[in-house]
């Protein structure tokens, strides 16, 4: 949660030049024979059955559920010489045979951006989502790749739409976010990049309230070495504020930097310090710590295959400010003409935490999720697959039961074929 949190948030349409992220340089793109323009838009529908081993986490007891499901997921991407636009919404509802009765979930995602000038180009964001159970977090949406103007290079076409933590997955989570930014080309070699959001989030579960606002501030200076190779600095600021009396403020210099290895793959990561400063009300503690993210992806016609690292001082939770330890990975493969495959997984580690939640403490948790998804066409708009989803908290004392996941599902598709 925040741009700390990870690098999840950089995935597809949400292309924020984020804590370590390298934008490329001015005329970087020249190298290659540009954006394919055109545009696209369809709708899937999608109708399921299977089946959940714990969908609520409980500590105790039997809490397996079949389950039916219904969702739509809608997709817009329009692509010209000098813009890129992509939306995605997508909504779903998933009801239990036992005593959970029926779940929601929500979420929109768009991405522009635009070269303005051959020296300035521009981007914005809007993300928000709504999920009960950290459901979303057992789906893999998979959207068409698109050319970035700034941000990352080589990111898959997967969407999280929403990045529940160890707390926020046992209750209801709602975000919205949005997030712009401008890179400056200095010269043939040189650019500079800024950027600044605001991201609110709520959750609430049982007797549990939380609720905090992060604006993050990034200013950075790039320069290309050749043609494969990048370097810069870059200096990020984030100001979190918690319904409370909590406050967080980062301010974290580092180095980045990128490197293509082939064609195909390429490397980008950054390695600073982060200065933080927790206030909860009753007194001030401040810390120093390494923040690192590190991004490799192999990109090719028929898939993607991307992996990370990061480490945060002082990262956003609902459970309040933590130290966080995570990694990943999210892959897609075009099988054959008719079948393919995608696939995300995760691992975050919690420490240190200062508990924001009145009566409650936590010393330290980890939460692992994966979700993968086989989807093979049987007719020119009809689509059947599996999904298949595990996750599991771990924290001190007692851990929930592990929640695994699986269902069969039917898709038609509106609009333009893929």
């Amino acid at each position: 949660m925040g741009a700390l949190i990870i690098l999840t948030a950089a995935l597809a349409a949400q292309a924020t030049p984020a804590s370590g992220s390298t934008p490329p340089a001015a005329g970087a793109e020249k190298a290659s024979s540009g954006p394919k323009v055109g545009q696209s838009t369809y709708v899937d529908l999608e109708g399921g059955a299977g089946y959940s081993t714990n969908p609520q986490f409980r500590l105790h007891g039997g809490g397996g559920q079949g389950f039916g499901r219904i969702a739509a997921h809608a997709v817009h991407t329009r692509i010209t010489a000098r813009t890129t636009t992509q939306l995605s919404a997508y909504a779903e509802n998933v009801t239990y045979t036992g005593d959970i009765g029926s779940q929601q979930s929500l979420s929109f995602n768009g991405h522009h951006d635009a070269a303005v000038s051959e020296q300035l180009r521009l981007f914005g964001d809007l993300n928000a989502s709504y999920q009960k159970g950290g459901l979303l977090d057992t789906r893999v949406l998979v959207v068409p790749t698109i050319p970035v103007f700034i941000g990352p290079a080589g990111t898959p076409p997967i969407l999280v739409p929403g990045t529940p933590d160890f707390l926020s997955v046992t209750g209801r989570d709602y975000q919205v976010a949005a997030n712009v930014g401008a890179q400056w080309a200095l010269g043939p070699r040189d650019s500079l990049h800024l950027s600044t959001g605001v991201q609110r989030t709520v959750f609430r579960g049982g007797n549990v309230r939380s609720g905090f606002t992060t604006i993050p501030v990034s200013i950075g200076y790039d320069r290309q070495l050749s043609e494969r190779a990048t370097i810069g600095a870059q200096v990020a600021a984030e100001d979190i504020e918690y319904d409370g009396p909590t406050s967080v403020h980062l301010i974290t210099p580092e180095l980045t930097g990128s490197l293509s290895l082939s064609p195909t793959v390429s490397f980008s990561g950054g390695l600073g310090v982060s200065f933080s400063t927790v206030d909860d009300g009753v007194r001030t503690r401040h810390s120093t710590g390494p923040s690192a993210n590190a991004r490799l992806c192999s990109s090719s016609e028929r898939g993607q295959l991307c992996g990370y690292v990061s480490i945060a001082q002082e990262a956003a939770t609902t459970a309040g400010p933590a130290k966080t330890l995570a990694g990943g990975i999210d892959y897609t493969r075009q099988l054959s003409a008719s079948s393919s495959i995608a696939l995300s997984a995760g691992v975050d580690h919690y420490s240190s935490p200062t508990s924001v939640i009145t009566g409650r403490n936590f010393s330290s948790a980890t939460y692992y999720r994966a979700a993968a998804e086989y989807s093979r066409r049987i007719g020119n708009r009809l689509f059947t697959g599996a999904n298949l989803s595990g996750r599991k908290v771990a924290e001190s004392g007692p851990d929930p039961k592990a929640d695994i996941s699986a269902s069969l599902f039917i898709r038609y598709r509106l609009g333009d074929i893929q």
